[in-house]
């Protein structure tokens, strides 16, 4: 973080000041005691005037930047703008350099701020490229979710996990039994839930509430499952999962209430291996599979397939703002020659953005769509319109937008933000 000095007056020269009588007369052949306090009765008007004129055109120039920017007015944001464009204060502080060696793709969310994990470090970061919060951690494969405020980092296959904040992490703590971690997840409430091995078993879950107190389980004897998500109001989650099946690999999506015993649903996710499962509202999941994406409507007898045709997954995203989501499928096959779908949540397709480029990373951020290709970020609106381009540096790995025309970029070694699409 960087820290500014303050500057410090002269006590022995004020005093001088002070003591110094000085027997002259002004311009006008007043006495300079009389002429002194003329002024400072002119002086305290003037400034007194100056200080209402700039707090109104300051009170004004909040209120414009209300109107145009409603859709991404937060207290960050208005901090932010009055600091560096009103005030004048130099730059955002970005890029700034990652603490540790390694930030995976998935370990880089942004909500407003940005949140990552490194391999030896959680580390959010404000929009001015301040340091919020600083958290060593000893994990060895650490996997970070995260839902509004609240985040959880856990040791893939390893018993360690901590939970609390984006702005403050709890105290680390284990599985019980010291059971490796194969999935987990946790809600806006706080609410989580935990995959684990389990003796006997393929898998088992466990679900602890906002005070880490577990409340239920459920194990799992014919499927792997190695995806979950927690329902907004802590009440039941989906589970996805694999299992050997004639030689071949044969999916499931499990739908549990935590008030029942036994799943609620269960549906086949055919030759599909599950990278991620997400509830878009309390009714809505979607699901992204290697060969096919699925969208779930809770308490429904069926689910949608949206096959990707033979054509390659190169990146999804999620916006839960809006209940929709995007797929990027490769038409040639190399990660080249992307289509992006954007879907809502029961499924259907609202637009195509077709692109001869590659699309690396994919971010959403209401009616925008922005993707990475290289050294390039491309910025389009939902009704598939190119609104510009940026460059994101070398060695980019992914872009999190957190408004309509800024984000964040992961570099190898740093992060960066990009506030120009041209």
């Amino acid at each position: 973080m960087k820290h500014k000095k303050g500057g410090r007056h002269s006590v022995e020269s004020v005093e001088k000041r002070k003591n110094n009588k000085r027997a002259v007369l002004s311009y006008e052949d007043v006495p300079l005691e009389e002429y002194s306090e003329e002024s400072i009765e002119v002086n305290r008007s003037a400034v007194k005037k100056i200080v209402i004129a700039v707090g109104v055109l300051v009170l004004l120039g909040l209120l414009v930047y209300a109107i145009a920017n409603s859709d991404s007015l937060t207290p960050e944001k208005i901090y932010s703008w009055f600091k560096y464009d009103v005030l004048g204060s130099g730059d955002t502080g970005y890029p700034v350099e990652i603490i540790g060696t390694n930030v995976n793709r998935g370990n880089f969310v942004g909500n407003g701020d940005i949140t990552y994990v490194s391999d030896t470090s959680f580390v959010t970061l404000s929009q001015s490229g301040n340091e919020i919060c600083y958290n060593q951690h000893s994990f060895s494969k650490p996997v970070l979710t995260t839902e509004g405020d609240n985040a959880m980092i856990y040791n893939l296959g390893g018993s360690g996990y901590v939970t609390g904040t984006v702005k403050e992490l709890g105290e680390q703590t284990v599985t019980d039994d010291e059971l490796d971690i194969i999935a987990a997840d946790i809600n806006e409430r706080g609410y989580y839930c935990l995959v684990t091995q389990a003796d006997g078993y393929l898998s088992k879950i466990s679900v602890y509430n906002n005070d880490k107190e577990k409340f239920y389980t459920y194990s799992f004897a014919d499927y792997y499952i190695n995806a979950v998500s927690i329902n907004p109001d802590g009440t039941g989650c989906v589970a996805c999962g694999v299992t050997a099946d004639a030689g071949s690999i044969s999916g499931i999506a499990y739908v549990l209430d935590f008030s029942k015993k036994e799943p609620r649903a269960t549906y086949s996710l055919d030759e599909n291996t599950v990278y991620s499962v997400d509830y878009l509202s309390a009714g809505n999941v979607c699901i992204i599979g290697s060969n096919s994406a699925y969208a779930l409507e809770i308490g429904s007898s069926d689910i949608k397939q949206i096959d990707y045709s033979n054509m390659q997954l190169t990146a999804f995203d999620v916006d839960k703002d809006t209940d929709c989501f995007a797929l990027s499928l490769s038409r040639s096959g190399d990660g080249n020659n992307c289509s992006i779908h954007y879907l809502n949540s029961i499924g259907n397709q609202i637009k195509i953005i077709d692109t001869k480029n590659a699309v690396e990373s994919l971010s959403l951020f209401k009616n925008r769509v922005a993707f990475l290709d290289k050294t390039e970020c491309y910025l389009y609106d939902t009704d598939a319109n190119l609104l510009g381009s940026s460059d994101a540096g070398n060695g980019a790995k992914c872009v999190r937008l957190n408004a309509p025309n800024a984000g964040y970029i992961l570099g190898i070694n740093e992060v960066r933000r990009t506030e120009t699409f041209e």
